[in-house]
């Protein structure tokens, strides 16, 4: 893989998960990494922008994905008119799958036409771009436990090249048990960055991406509880990068997008 060297401005943030229901509360979290209390269930995310009837409907993946969604463009300013997005998520819905698998082997083999329609990977894309009246492109990205860089860098590339904003939204749900020998996530977490051109707007706080980065950089979380949730949730892997911008000072952070490779994040001074 060459080195590849990209600059972009962040806009607007969006999290939910154990402990917290949004950007705001996460960052709290995060600021107070000697805590070492036990972070409280999860509250059910209930996104507006999506219809009530196809709201009762849908999944939790989808759910937490379009409420980080919604958080993220708020924050921005943007209409979703002008936003293209990124959707990542480590194996997508355990729960479907197995549920699809296991009528699969029955006599009738009789799918729910909602829990089929729900199972493909980008579902949560749609339920967005459909809900919001979205036309720009929609990507999904499924890749274990580089699925965080890889979104990101994926976004970023786009963002750079097609000279437009980037939503990038990651979610991943605790895995039904037939599926734990390989995927050890237990509690649900999911988080959206929305990115723009550098030259697009004087706002919003300049990070830059490096494929190429020679340091070890730090990866991991300060709090204990969100360290945990860092290594066993693929899409918590964003969590170094959303401690440093907690913070607010210039640094950078590494997410792995090989084995023996990370994708160097650096927020930088506006």
């Amino acid at each position: 893989m060459t080195s590849t060297q990209l600059r972009c401005r962040l806009l607007g943030l969006g999290a939910w998960g154990p402990g917290f229901s949004n950007w705001e509360e996460l960052r709290s979290l995060l600021l107070t990494p000697a805590s070492a209390e036990s972070l409280p269930p999860a509250a059910n995310p209930s996104p507006q922008v999506i219809p009530a009837n196809e709201r009762r409907r849908a999944p939790l993946p989808v759910k937490m994905a379009v409420e980080v969604s919604s958080q993220a463009l708020a924050a921005s300013g943007l209409p979703s008119s002008e936003v293209a997005c990124v959707f990542g998520s480590g194996l997508g819905d355990t729960e479907i799958t197995d549920y699809l698998c296991r009528e699969l082997t029955t006599e009738l083999k009789q799918l729910s036409p909602t829990k089929f329609h729900n199972s493909v990977h980008n579902a949560a894309a749609g339920y967005w771009t459909i809900s919001t009246g979205c036309m720009k492109s929609a990507n999904s990205i499924a890749a274990y436990e580089q699925t965080a860089a890889l979104a990101l860098l994926e976004a970023a590339i786009q963002c750079v090249q097609q000279r437009e904003p980037l939503l990038i939204t990651l979610f991943d749900t605790p895995a039904h048990a037939s599926y734990r020998q390989i995927f050890a996530c237990d509690r649900p977490f999911a988080a959206a960055l929305l990115i723009c051109p550098e030259d697009y707007t004087d706002k919003g706080q300049p990070l830059s991406f490096d494929t190429n980065a020679q340091d070890e950089l730090p990866q991991c979380p300060e709090h204990p509880e969100l360290a945990s949730l860092y290594r066993d949730n693929p899409s918590a892997r964003v969590l170094g990068l959303l401690q440093l911008i907690a913070a607010g000072k210039a640094g950078a952070v590494g997410l792995p997008i090989s084995p023996a490779r990370q994708l160097a994040v650096r927020l930088e001074s506006r």
